[in-house]
Protein backbone atom coordinates (compact mmCIF):
# COMPACT_ATOMS: atom_id res chain seq x y z
CA UNK A 1 0.00 0.00 0.00
CA UNK A 2 1.05 3.32 -0.73
CA UNK A 3 1.28 5.94 2.21
CA UNK A 4 -1.14 8.99 1.84
CA UNK A 5 0.07 12.49 2.11
CA UNK A 6 -0.80 14.52 5.11
CA UNK A 7 -0.09 17.87 4.84
CA UNK A 8 0.57 19.41 8.94
CA UNK A 9 0.45 22.98 9.03
CA UNK A 10 1.56 24.92 12.43
CA UNK A 11 0.61 28.42 13.43
CA UNK A 12 2.84 29.85 16.06
CA UNK A 13 1.40 28.86 19.27
CA UNK A 14 2.93 26.53 22.10
CA UNK A 15 1.17 23.97 20.79
CA UNK A 16 3.48 23.92 17.52
CA UNK A 17 5.91 22.31 20.15
CA UNK A 18 4.44 19.09 19.83
CA UNK A 19 4.49 18.85 15.84
CA UNK A 20 7.39 16.11 16.04
CA UNK A 21 5.16 14.05 18.14
CA UNK A 22 2.73 14.48 15.28
CA UNK A 23 5.05 13.52 12.44
CA UNK A 24 5.70 10.44 13.98
CA UNK A 25 2.37 9.56 15.02
CA UNK A 26 1.84 9.96 11.19
CA UNK A 27 4.62 8.01 10.21
CA UNK A 28 3.50 5.48 12.46
CA UNK A 29 0.14 5.15 10.86
CA UNK A 30 1.67 4.79 7.24
CA UNK A 31 1.18 8.67 6.61
CA UNK A 32 3.67 10.72 4.66
CA UNK A 33 4.09 13.94 6.77
CA UNK A 34 4.75 17.12 5.36
CA UNK A 35 5.10 20.64 7.65
CA UNK A 36 4.05 24.05 6.26
CA UNK A 37 4.45 26.22 8.95
CA UNK A 38 3.61 29.81 9.36
CA UNK A 39 6.52 32.51 10.27
CA UNK A 40 5.59 32.61 13.49
CA UNK A 41 5.71 29.21 13.96
CA UNK A 42 9.42 28.63 12.89
CA UNK A 43 10.49 29.53 16.25
CA UNK A 44 8.60 26.90 17.93
CA UNK A 45 9.77 24.39 15.39
CA UNK A 46 13.85 24.83 15.57
CA UNK A 47 14.19 22.57 17.85
CA UNK A 48 12.04 20.05 16.82
CA UNK A 49 13.59 16.57 15.58
CA UNK A 50 11.00 16.25 12.47
CA UNK A 51 12.56 13.39 11.09
CA UNK A 52 13.47 14.59 7.72
CA UNK A 53 10.21 16.08 6.73
CA UNK A 54 10.35 18.28 4.64
CA UNK A 55 9.33 21.90 6.19
CA UNK A 56 7.50 23.53 3.09
CA UNK A 57 8.37 27.79 3.63
CA UNK A 58 7.41 30.64 1.09
CA UNK A 59 5.67 30.68 -1.64
CA UNK A 60 7.18 28.89 -4.78
CA UNK A 61 9.17 30.45 -7.43
CA UNK A 62 7.89 30.81 -10.93
CA UNK A 63 8.87 28.05 -13.12
CA UNK A 64 9.25 26.07 -9.67
CA UNK A 65 7.63 22.73 -9.83
CA UNK A 66 5.19 21.77 -6.64
CA UNK A 67 6.89 20.90 -3.34
CA UNK A 68 4.29 18.66 -2.00
CA UNK A 69 1.90 15.87 -4.10
CA UNK A 70 -1.40 16.15 -3.83
CA UNK A 71 -2.77 15.85 0.07
CA UNK A 72 -5.09 13.09 1.10
CA UNK A 73 -5.90 14.68 4.42
CA UNK A 74 -4.65 18.22 6.59
CA UNK A 75 -4.32 19.18 9.61
CA UNK A 76 -3.49 22.39 11.29
CA UNK A 77 -2.21 22.63 14.25
CA UNK A 78 -2.46 24.49 16.23
CA UNK A 79 -4.76 26.89 14.60
CA UNK A 80 -4.49 30.42 15.41
CA UNK A 81 -6.71 33.16 16.09
CA UNK A 82 -5.25 34.91 12.94
CA UNK A 83 -4.79 32.00 10.95
CA UNK A 84 -8.23 30.46 11.55
CA UNK A 85 -10.43 33.70 10.66
CA UNK A 86 -8.18 34.30 7.75
CA UNK A 87 -8.91 31.05 6.46
CA UNK A 88 -12.39 31.22 6.79
CA UNK A 89 -12.99 34.17 4.76
CA UNK A 90 -10.59 33.00 2.00
CA UNK A 91 -7.19 35.44 2.58
CA UNK A 92 -4.48 33.40 0.47
CA UNK A 93 -1.68 35.71 1.44
CA UNK A 94 0.47 33.31 2.84
CA UNK A 95 2.03 29.51 1.59
CA UNK A 96 0.11 28.27 4.82
CA UNK A 97 -3.31 29.97 4.53
CA UNK A 98 -2.97 28.77 0.01
CA UNK A 99 -2.85 25.45 1.54
CA UNK A 100 -5.90 25.56 3.84
CA UNK A 101 -8.03 27.39 1.89
CA UNK A 102 -7.20 25.12 -1.14
CA UNK A 103 -8.36 22.13 0.86
CA UNK A 104 -11.24 23.61 1.69
CA UNK A 105 -12.01 24.01 -2.52
CA UNK A 106 -10.68 20.43 -3.29
CA UNK A 107 -12.88 19.10 -0.49
CA UNK A 108 -9.51 17.18 1.28
CA UNK A 109 -10.49 15.86 4.44
CA UNK A 110 -9.84 18.78 7.01
CA UNK A 111 -8.75 18.51 11.01
CA UNK A 112 -8.13 21.96 12.85
CA UNK A 113 -6.63 22.21 16.33
CA UNK A 114 -7.88 25.96 17.44
CA UNK A 115 -5.88 27.82 20.23
CA UNK A 116 -6.40 30.94 21.12
CA UNK A 117 -7.34 32.51 24.81
CA UNK A 118 -10.61 33.85 26.08
CA UNK A 119 -9.90 37.75 24.95
CA UNK A 120 -9.39 36.79 21.00
CA UNK A 121 -12.62 33.81 20.79
CA UNK A 122 -14.30 36.33 22.58
CA UNK A 123 -14.11 39.07 19.64
CA UNK A 124 -17.37 38.46 17.14
CA UNK A 125 -15.07 37.05 14.15
CA UNK A 126 -14.09 33.82 16.05
CA UNK A 127 -17.75 31.93 16.43
CA UNK A 128 -18.22 33.31 13.16
CA UNK A 129 -15.12 31.86 11.39
CA UNK A 130 -15.22 28.83 13.19
CA UNK A 131 -18.95 28.21 12.01
CA UNK A 132 -17.87 28.96 8.47
CA UNK A 133 -15.13 26.33 8.92
CA UNK A 134 -17.30 23.67 10.38
CA UNK A 135 -20.08 24.33 7.80
CA UNK A 136 -17.26 23.29 4.92
CA UNK A 137 -16.38 19.82 6.23
CA UNK A 138 -12.96 20.99 8.61
CA UNK A 139 -13.31 18.84 11.92
CA UNK A 140 -12.45 21.23 14.86
CA UNK A 141 -11.01 19.25 18.11
CA UNK A 142 -10.31 21.00 21.35
CA UNK A 143 -7.17 21.18 22.44
CA UNK A 144 -7.66 19.82 26.08
CA UNK A 145 -10.23 17.10 25.51
CA UNK A 146 -9.77 15.95 21.64
CA UNK A 147 -13.64 16.59 21.70
CA UNK A 148 -14.77 17.89 18.35
CA UNK A 149 -18.49 18.76 19.55
CA UNK A 150 -16.81 22.05 22.00
CA UNK A 151 -14.02 24.18 21.88
CA UNK A 152 -13.02 25.45 25.07
CA UNK A 153 -10.55 28.98 24.92
CA UNK A 154 -6.75 28.57 26.38
CA UNK A 155 -6.65 30.07 29.79
CA UNK A 156 -4.11 32.06 30.08
CA UNK A 157 -0.78 30.73 32.14
CA UNK A 158 -2.68 26.83 30.84
CA UNK A 159 -0.65 26.59 27.78
CA UNK A 160 2.34 23.89 29.14
CA UNK A 161 -0.28 21.87 30.78
CA UNK A 162 -2.57 22.15 27.81
CA UNK A 163 0.39 20.74 25.44
CA UNK A 164 1.57 18.12 28.01
CA UNK A 165 -2.08 16.80 27.71
CA UNK A 166 -2.80 16.96 24.10
CA UNK A 167 -2.64 13.71 22.07
CA UNK A 168 -2.04 13.60 18.50
CA UNK A 169 -5.15 10.50 18.41
CA UNK A 170 -7.29 13.28 18.70
CA UNK A 171 -6.53 14.25 15.63
CA UNK A 172 -6.05 10.98 13.83
CA UNK A 173 -9.05 9.82 14.85
CA UNK A 174 -10.69 12.85 13.44
CA UNK A 175 -9.20 12.53 9.97
CA UNK A 176 -10.26 8.71 9.72
CA UNK A 177 -13.95 10.01 10.24
CA UNK A 178 -13.33 12.39 8.01
CA UNK A 179 -11.61 10.04 5.31
CA UNK A 180 -14.61 7.71 6.13
CA UNK A 181 -17.50 10.00 5.31
CA UNK A 182 -16.04 11.14 2.31
CA UNK A 183 -15.77 14.75 3.09
CA UNK A 184 -14.60 16.16 6.66
CA UNK A 185 -18.74 16.57 6.86
CA UNK A 186 -20.96 18.89 8.69
CA UNK A 187 -20.80 18.38 12.24
CA UNK A 188 -23.89 18.74 14.74
CA UNK A 189 -24.06 19.95 17.51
Amino acid sequence: MSKRTLILVACGAPLASRLADGVRAARERDWDPYVVPTDAAMPWLEEQDLADVPVIVGNRRPHEPRRTPTADAVAVVPATFHTLNAWATGNASTYPLTTLCAALGSRTPTVAVPYASHELTNHPAWPASLAVLRHAGVRVVDPHDGSSGSLEPVTAGTGSKLVDGFRWDWVFEQIALAIRGGHAGRESE
